[in-house]
């Protein structure tokens, strides 16, 4: 059984609201924070593309360095 105080503490965070009073910290508008602009069609392709070229970076990098062998192949 839950005792009356570990309830309070539990209803008061569940319901306290964070206060700031640092001017700060405020709402950002919808993506005008960004230093690109989030809402052209083309940013879903420049995004995905940027994120497949450097996860595969490492990727062909090893096959770069498995291919090219000791150095007496001719590639």
């Amino acid at each position: 059984m839950i005792s009356a105080v570990v309830r309070t503490s539990m209803r008061s965070r569940a319901t306290a609201r964070i206060m700031r009073s640092d001017p700060g910290h405020f709402p950002s508008p919808n993506g005008q924070n960004l230093p690109f602009d989030a809402q052209k069609p083309s940013f879903k392709y420049i995004y995905w593309g940027s994120c497949a070229f450097f996860a595969g970076l490492p990727v062909i990098a090893a096959w770069w360095q498995i291919r090219k062998g000791n150095g007496t192949k001719n590639y």
